[in-house]
């Protein structure tokens, strides 16, 4: 197998053919280990939880404590990440690497010569099968003058050597309100523009409501409906011409961060030659299996989905190497993979929204509770927060968890099983729960389709 791209995707495949013994090639042009540990989930959810503890030790509900002014040094922050970057990529990537005994990683960027070949520098390799795993780069909308402006990614904005006094977010999505707030705490003036009607569009609208008041009570400005028209440059400053609400509007900053999504890397390797179609987005185009329009080539990640997340790419190039040399036919229900937007608090979903399972089946169920009703959320001073539930109203089974809490991402795990396993509401209340915990939540939403949970008491039996 030659595979390329030495990212989540890539890495996964690369295991499980040295697993079963296969002779494979790993190619890589940039820097091993792809988005996620070198740009992406690792530096900045360190940098996130960073921006925290310096901005909850000020900000906090505990009468005891009273600390001192507490101080931040940006720079400090920015190399720690860089060192923990460094120590992951050794450890999770070339570390393993050098493990696995049927692989060899190749430096260079790997083009399709043919329907079986890939060169890479001046050798050309052939083989029985072949993975797509290139991943994505961030997206620039070319709004007008943004050539003559100098505006950051997420690649950028990870590395800054001074604190910005003032930042604009151009996008409301998981990037964008991650790095809003992450900047927001560590002191940055920051600015949300976003040209959906709400932040989190694709989200419950509960989910969407709550995080909006979470982040806007942080001292965050988030507009909505936003047509951004221009950007550009004036004393100094950076300029965003926007229409919001009919009216033209000029926005001021710092900084500009563009946070308009990730497009894939499928330009320049060939795949007109390896008779590989795309789609109209420029994404791999893929059936269920993985595999490509040339049979003898599968791709995974973020060049073939929009859905883009590591622990998916992971997943599919895992089962693109099974179906390729097993025939095992594996693949992938979207609505069984769980996601979270790490701001504070988190948001995290899994399954099926209330929109979209009343469009399929014509009949839903939908209870949402506040976290407040959760005893250990009074315990740790995290009462911010909701979560919806959505079931199937004649089987009662879960079909949807949708999570605004402080640690939404750990809670939505039990979400999934029972997404995934087709539980219904009774078989989570009837299981027994930690207490106290913030996952309780998770049964006593399944319980507030039987009975009034604001009358229950700690024990929520």
């Amino acid at each position: 197998m030659v595979i390329l791209g030495a990212g989540s995707a890539g890495f996964a495949a690369a295991i499980k053919a040295s697993e079963l013994g296969k002779k494979t090639a790993l190619i890589e042009s940039g820097t091993i280990g792809g988005t996620c540990v070198n740009v992406g989930c690792i530096p900045s959810k360190h940098l996130m939880y960073v921006s925290d503890v310096y901005y909850y030790s000020k900000n906090h509900i505990f009468k005891a404590i009273k600390a001192g002014a507490a101080a931040l040094d940006f720079p400090a922050a920015i190399l720690q990440k860089d060192e923990l970057v460094e120590f992951l990529r050794k450890t999770k990537y070339a570390d393993v690497l050098s493990s696995l005994p049927n692989v060899t990683f190749l430096r260079g960027k790997g083009v399709f010569t043919s329907k079986n070949e890939v060169r890479v520098g001046g050798e050309v390799l052939r083989a029985q099968k072949f993975l797509i795993a290139t991943g994505s780069s961030p997206d620039i909308v070319k709004f007008g003058g943004i050539d003559m402006v100098s505006v950051l990614t997420n690649v950028e904005a990870l590395s800054l050597k001074q604190l910005p006094t003032s930042m604009i977010v151009i996008g409301g999505r998981a990037l964008a309100l991650e790095f809003a707030q992450m900047y927001a705490h560590f002191g940055t003036k920051v600015t949300v523009l976003q040209r959906s009607p709400r932040i989190l569009p694709e989200d419950e609208p509960e989910i969407s409501a709550e995080l909006t008041s979470c982040l806007e009570a942080e001292g965050i400005k988030i507009y909505t409906g936003v047509q951004v028209r221009e950007v550009y440059r004036r004393n100094g400053a950076k300029i965003a011409k926007c229409i919001v609400e009919g009216a033209e509007r000029e926005f001021e900053a710092q900084q500009i961060l563009m946070a308009t999504g990730r497009k894939p890397n499928t330009e320049g390797i060939g795949l007109e030659l390896a008779g590989v179609e795309l789609t109209e987005k420029g994404f791999v185009k893929i059936n269920e299996l993985m595999q490509t329009t040339n049979p003898d080539v599968y791709a995974a990640g973020d060049c073939a989905s929009a859905v883009m997340l590591e622990t998916l790419a992971a997943r599919m190039g895992n089962l693109a190497v099974r179906n390729a040399f097993e025939n095992a036919k594996r693949t992938i229900n979207h609505k069984e993979v769980p996601s979270t937007v790490f701001t504070n608090p988190q948001v995290a979903k899994v399954g099926f929204t209330e929109e979209e399972y009343s469009a399929k089946t014509h009949a839903c169920a939908c209870r949402t509770i506040s976290m407040s009703l959760v005893p250990k959320a009074h315990v740790i001073g995290g009462t911010r927060g909701v979560i919806k539930m959505v079931i199937d109203p004649n089987t009662l089974k879960v079909v949807g968890v949708h999570v605004v809490s402080s640690l939404a991402g750990d809670m939505i795990h039990e979400a999934t099983l029972a997404v995934k396993l087709g539980l219904t509401i009774d078989d989570v209340i009837d299981t027994v729960h930690v207490f106290p915990t913030l996952s309780e939540a998770i049964k006593l939403v399944a319980q507030s389709f039987r009975k009034d949970v604001s009358k229950l008491s700690c024990c929520i039996e």
